[in-house]
C-alpha cells in the first residue's frame, strides 16, 4: 500500500553531519580522507539494521574532481569538453537500458547531449544482507551543453531541469543522486567503514576535491533505503522538520507558480513523493536556487532566525528579515543543516539551536564543521579559530576564493539586512561580510581576553554585544566585577 503523500510525523533522528573544506587551496585527496575519518567517528550517530551489517546510510557530497573524471571518461572512450556535467544514478537491476533511454530523451528536449555512460565500480563483499538485497546498479553519465558560451550558471540550471524532466520519464525506483557540473554525491545503505570499501573511486588519490559534506544517517520514521541516504543533492540534515506536513502542502500549492517561473511543464514536480523530511527540504532548497536566489539567502528564507521580538535588532533589520520571510514559509526544526550549491559550502542552525554544530579553522585554511568535536585530529598550534554556532547562526565559505563568512550574533543584524535588501542574484551579503569580517567581533573579543573573561562569560554577560561598543563593554565589565553602574 502506497503511503499518503502527507504521511506521518517528521523523522526524529540524531544523524551526524558536517563538512571539510580547503580555503584557497588546490583540490586535494586529503579532503576525502578527512571526511571519511569524520564519518567513521560519527558511527555512533548512525543506525544499523537487524542483520548487524546494513547501515541506515552514509555518504559524501563533494566538489567535482575534474581530473579524476576526465581520466575515467577517457577510459570509456569519451572526450569531455571544457565544461561538462556528471550524473550519478541508482537504477534497479534490469532497468538500466530503459533508464538510459529516458535520460537521453530528456537531454534532447533540454538541448543537452549525453556523451556516454560509466558503470561505477563497487565492492559488495562488505555489505549486509538487507543492503545487498536492495542494492541498485550504480551508473554515472556525462553531459555537455549545446551552447557552452552561455556560462556555468545557466548550464547548472539546465542540468537541474534535465534531472527533473528525466524523473518524470524514468522507470519506477530509479533515482538520480546528483547531476551537476560542480558537485557529485556518493552515498548508499552503508556504514561509515563500509563506505570507502564499497566505492573504489574514493580510494583513488586522484579523486581530489576542495570540499566534502559528510553524513551518517539514523532513520526512525522512514524505512532505510539507498536513495534516502544523505547527503541529498544540496543539503545534509541532522534533526527534524517539525512543520514538514505544512511545508509539503505549501510547496504543492505553489507548484503551478513555480512551473510558470521556470517555464516548465507538468513534468516538473516540486516534491518527490514518500520521502523523508530532509529530502523534502532539499527539494525546496533546490527550487529557490533555480529561481536565482543565492544559497545563503535561500537558507535564511527557509530557516529564518527568531527576529520578531528580538530587542537587540533595529526596526530596519526586523523589516529586512520580514521582507526576506516573504519568500516562503519557515521550515522549523530543531535542525542543523549543511549545504552547498557547488560554489559555496556552509552550515546553519535553525532558530531553536537544539542541534550541535561546531567549526574549527586552521591557520593554513582547513575549515572543519561538524556535529561533534574530535571528528578529525588537529594539532592545537594549527588552530586559528574554534567556535560553536548558536540559534539562527550560519557560516559560509568559498573554497575557490578562500573567503570565509560568519553570520553570528555580532554580524547578523547588518548581514541579514543585506541579504533581504539585495538583488536576488547579487552578493551584498558576501560583500558586507568581506568588508566587516572580524571588525565587529575582534575588538570586544580582544578586550574580553585581556580582562580575563572566557568566550562563554563574554556571551552571557554582554546582552548587548551586537553593537560591541566600548561603553557597553565597560558596562559588562562592571557588572562582572560587582561595580555599581
Amino acid at each position: 500500500m502506497c503511503p499518503h503523500p502527507n504521511w506521518g510525523h517528521p523523522d526524529h533522528d540524531a544523524c551526524g553531519t558536517g563538512f571539510i573544506a580547503r580555503l584557497g587551496g588546490a583540490p586535494n585527496h586529503d579532503i576525502i580522507e578527512h571526511a571519511l575519518t569524520a564519518l567513521e567517528r560519527l558511527t555512533h550517530r548512525g543506525g544499523v539494521d537487524a542483520d548487524g551489517a546494513s547501515g541506515d546510510g552514509a555518504g559524501l557530497l563533494t566538489s567535482l574532481p575534474d581530473a579524476f573524471f576526465r581520466a575515467r571518461a577517457q577510459e570509456q572512450g569519451i572526450a569531455l569538453p571544457e565544461v561538462f556535467g556528471l550524473g550519478f544514478a541508482f537504477f534497479p537491476a534490469g532497468s538500466a537500458n530503459d533508464a538510459r533511454i529516458a535520460v537521453e530523451a530528456a537531454a534532447d528536449v533540454e538541448r543537452l547531449r549525453v556523451l556516454g555512460w560509466r558503470r561505477v565500480p563497487v565492492n559488495t563483499n562488505s555489505l549486509g544482507r538487507m543492503a545487498l538485497e536492495t542494492m541498485p546498479e550504480t551508473w554515472q553519465f556525462f553531459v555537455e551543453p549545446f551552447h557552452p558560451a552561455r556560462g556555468a550558471a545557466r548550464f547548472e540550471w539546465r542540468l537541474a531541469l534535465l534531472r527533473k524532466r528525466a524523473e518524470s520519464l524514468l522507470p519506477a525506483r530509479c533515482y538520480i543522486c546528483s547531476l551537476s557540473s560542480q558537485m557529485v554525491v556518493y552515498k548508499g545503505l552503508l556504514t561509515p567503514w563500509q563506505f570507502p570499501q564499497f566505492y573504489e573511486d574514493l580510494r583513488d588519490p586522484s579523486f581530489a576535491t576542495t570540499f566534502a559534506i559528510f553524513h551518517q544517517r539514523y532513520s526512525t520514521n522512514t524505512q532505510p533505503s539507498w536513495d534516502l541516504a544523505q547527503p541529498f543533492r544540496y543539503v545534509a540534515h541532522n534533526g527534524e522538520i517539525n512543520t514538514i506536513v505544512s511545508n509539503r502542502r505549501w510547496m504543492r500549492a505553489k507548484e503551478r507558480e513555480v512551473r510558470a517561473k521556470l517555464t516548465a511543464g507538468p513534468w516538473l514536480r516540486a516534491l518527490e513523493e514518500n520521502v523523508s523530511d530532509s529530502a523534502s527540504f532539499d527539494n525546496g532548497f533546490e527550487l529557490k536556487l533555480l529561481e536565482g536566489i543565492s544559497p545563503d539567502a535561500a537558507m535564511l528564507s527557509m530557516v529564518p532566525p527568531a527576529f520578531e521580538n528580538d530587542p537587540l535588532l533595529s526596526r530596519d533589520v526586523r523589516a529586512a528579515l520580514a521582507s526576506l520571510s516573504q519568500h516562503g514559509e519557515p521550515w522549523d526544526g530543531p535542525a542543523a543543516l549543511v549545504f552547498s550549491d557547488g560554489q559555496y559550502v556552509g552550515a546553519k542552525l535553525d532558530r531553536n539551536g537544539l542541534r550541535p554544530l561546531r567549526y574549527t579553522l586552521t591557520h593554513d585554511g582547513l575549515l572543519v564543521a561538524g556535529s561533534e568535536v574530535g571528528i578529525i585530529d588537529l594539532e592545537e598550534s594549527r588552530i586559528a579559530e574554534r567556535q560553536r554556532l548558536g540559534p539562527g547562526e550560519m557560516i559560509l565559505a568559498n573554497p575557490a576564493t578562500g573567503t570565509f563568512f560568519s553570520l553570528s550574533r555580532n554580524l547578523k543584524a547588518a548581514g541579514y539586512a543585506a541579504v533581504a535588501q539585495r538583488d536576488a542574484r547579487g552578493s551584498a551579503t558576501h560583500q558586507f561580510l568581506r568588508e566587516h569580517q572580524g571588525q565587529a567581533s575582534s575588538v570586544p573579543a580582544r578586550m574580553a581576553a585581556a580582562a580575563g573573561w572566557t568566550e562563554d562569560q563574554f556571551k552571557i554577560l554582554f546582552f548587548s554585544a551586537g553593537s560591541g561598543t566600548r561603553s557597553e563593554l565597560e558596562h559588562g565589565r562592571r557588572r562582572a566585577t560587582g561595580v555599581s553602574v
